[in-house]
């Protein structure tokens, strides 16, 4: 057995966090609606819409507004505390009661983030890690790192493959 380096494992889950939640509010299309807020409609918002999700996911387990900080800004979500398959039943389950993501017409699109995820694949091999390109539609999770991954490395791959959407 390898062994674990919580601190590393923290920072790669909590950048596999962000790329999730990322995901999670992108990708909506904007006819989607439930019976809670209607996306697309100007009385939805992303921030409502984020609270609603939130308040439904901590009804169902999952606090995603734990790691937000006393000036108000948030970190990202530690994922590596839940359980994934519960996790992805209560998010459909909330979406069907809120409704999808109002699309905020200032993030990356699918195919950018996409473009996005090969450069950062490319950049991993060519730092000497044996590394796959994504797979489309996959969300952008991508393998989990171990503990022999450098994290500058995953640090300045990630500022050269999302630069275009203010990653530092």
């Amino acid at each position: 057995m390898l062994p674990t380096f919580p601190a590393r494992r923290t920072a790669v889950a909590a950048a596999t966090g962000a790329l999730l939640l990322l995901g999670l509010s992108a990708c909506a299309p904007a006819s989607a609606g439930g019976p809670g807020l209607v996306s697309g409609s100007s009385d939805a918002s992303i921030a409502e819409w984020r609270q609603n999700v939130d308040d439904c996911m901590l009804d169902a387990g999952f606090d995603l507004t734990a790691q937000v900080s006393a000036d108000g800004s948030s970190e990202a979500v530690d994922i590596s505390q839940f359980d994934m398959a519960e996790f992805d039943k209560a998010y459909a389950s909330c979406t069907e009661q809120v409704g999808e993501a109002p699309v905020d017409e200032s993030l990356p699109s699918e195919e950018e983030l996409f473009d996005a995820q090969l450069l950062f694949a490319a950049c991993m091999r060519e730092a000497g890690y044996d590394y796959p390109d994504p797979v489309k539609g996959s969300g952008g999770l991508s393998p989990a790192f171990g503990p022999e991954t450098d994290i500058e490395v995953v640090d300045a791959c990630s500022a050269e493959a999302y630069a275009d959407f203010g990653a530092e």
